[in-house]
Parts: C-alpha cells; structure tokens; sequence
C-alpha cells in the first residue's frame, strides 16, 4: 500500500536488509525508492508544525537535501553510512553570502543542515550541522554572539527535548562552544535522542518531529547570518514557547498539577523523566517565572 499520511510511516528491522545490498549504485537506488518516499512525508509533516508554530513559509527560504544521491553516469559511486533529508538554505544563482570560508572564498550554497538521519543500526535522529565547510573566523563570531545572546532562551529549550551539543566529538555545554582557540571549533553540531527500529509517530518520530521544530529556528538564525540579515532567533524561540504554553493541559489536568505541588515531591524512576509532558515542563517554569526555586537563576 502506498504512504500518504504521517500514520503510515513505520520504519521497521527488516528495512536494515536493504543497507547489506552488496553493490553500492544498486542500494543508492533502492534506499532513494524505498526510504525517502517515508522521509519525505515526515518533513512534510514536520514542515507544517513549523508554519503553525512559527507562522513562517519554510518553503520560502529553504531547499529540501537529501543523501545519498545516486549519479547514474558515474562510473563509480561513493560508498554510504547514513540516510538523511532536511533542510538547506535556498540558493539563489549570481549571488555571494556575507560570510565566507576559512580559506576565503565566498559561499554560495548555505553550510548548514538540519536533517533526519537513518543510520546503518538501524535509528533515527535529528542533527544540525551549523557548518558544513570551515568557517572564517568572522561566521564563527557572528554564530558564537548569537548563541550567547540567546543562551537563556535557547538552553531550556534545547534540555525540554533533550538535544545535546557536541564539539569535537565531545558533549558540551553551548556557552562553552567557543571558548579556547582549536581550529575545529567548527564542528559544533546538535543531536536529538535517538530511537532505534521499529518507530513510528507514536514511537519515536513524534518525538524525533519535535526536535526537528525546536531547531528550525537555528537553521533560520544562520540562513540569515549568510544573508546578512538580522536574526529572528529570539522572536522564533518566544513563539515556541508560547506554542508549548498553549498545549496546557486541561482544568482538571492543572487540578491534579496544583495537587502534586503541594504535596511533599518525590523523586521519580529515571526512566519516567522521558515521558513528562512538554506542556506540564513550561506550565512549571511559568509558574515559577522561569527562575530556579532553590537559588533563584533564571
């Protein structure tokens, strides 16, 4: 039966067989069939939470990309790890980006991406490449004053759904992602839980779409650092809070709520932190004018 709807995307065990296809143009063709199809309904999902979150085009500005790409007169094709589709800056012909390359060189294709990724494993993530080619050290401070700028807005977020942040193959905290003077402060990147076959909406890719939408708005800062624009990174990461807010539970929903927190709390099974309720985690922070109870940060 063919997928049309985000209900019928499953991605299951019996997928990995396609990765052990010994000759690599014939599983580039068959991962292109077989997988983007499920992948592209999913950004199209994804797509359309980001419109009603941010009440932006996506379209506008952006260009799908996908990976791998077969070459059909290629004589050879490039082995492959991973299958991915996302988002790029859209390019537009006869016209440099402000920023440009370690080596100098101007842009002319947007360096980052934001994608779902399906590895050989068998799991699926969201990841953000901010840069995919060197920077020059101007993009870099452009980037690292934006996040600094942004870190109390951005850093709840980021632990709501659990995105980590890593550089040089190393988790770190974001205010940290610019400090000291290692040339490969480029490879700042953002991982979001990963969620191993079978997933499906209610397994995973709910979860993994949410993710998605939480760092759309980085993709949107940095496609506007290229164009040399002003950022609408504090205006987006605003929107989706107010997006979480508006998920409040119901009445007797925020009953229970008022309830728990007068009661002596208690701490929970590890596991069950994984199932708080987006709405539930913001509710608290509004309640508490997004500031620590115990020694008052915000």
């Amino acid at each position: 039966m063919k997928q049309t709807s985000i209900d019928d995307v499953v991605f299951e065990l019996k997928d990995l067989e396609i990765f052990k296809i010994p000759d690599t143009k014939t599983r580039i063709a068959t991962v292109q069939n077989y997988f983007f199809p499920r992948l592209e309904i999913l950004l199209r999902f994804t797509l359309e939470l980001i419109q009603e979150i941010y009440d932006v085009n996506p379209y506008e500005k952006m260009t799908f990309v996908y990976y791998p790409s077969n070459r059909p007169k290629s004589g050879e094709n490039r082995d492959f790890h991973w299958v991915h589709i996302g988002l790029s800056g859209k390019r537009i012909v006869n016209r440099e980006l402000k920023f440009r390359r370690r080596d100098g060189k101007a842009f002319r294709l947007h360096p980052t991406y934001l994608t779902f990724n399906i590895d050989f494993e068998g799991s699926i993530h969201v990841e953000l490449l901010p840069f995919r080619q060197y920077v020059s050290s101007e993009f870099l401070s452009a980037v690292a004053d934006l996040y600094r700028a942004n870190y109390d807005a951005l850093s709840p977020i980021l632990s709501l759904h659990q995105i980590s942040h890593d550089r040089d193959a190393q988790f770190i905290d974001l205010k940290d992602a610019f400090v000291g003077e290692k040339e490969d402060v480029n490879t700042n990147w953002f991982y979001s839980p990963t969620y191993y076959f079978p997933v499906s909406l209610d397994r995973g890719l709910w979860q993994s779409v949410l993710c998605f939408a939480a760092l759309y708005p980085l993709l949107d800062a940095f496609n506007s650092l290229g164009e040399g624009e002003t950022s609408r990174l504090p205006a987006m990461l605003n929107k989706l809070k107010e997006w979480h807010l508006a998920q409040e539970p119901d009445e007797e929903n925020e009953e229970e709520l008022q309830e728990e927190n007068e009661e002596i709390p208690e701490i929970p099974e590890l596991d069950s932190y994984t199932y708080v309720r987006a709405s539930t985690w913001w509710a608290v922070l509004a309640r508490d004018n997004w500031t620590c109870c115990s020694c008052g940060r915000s």
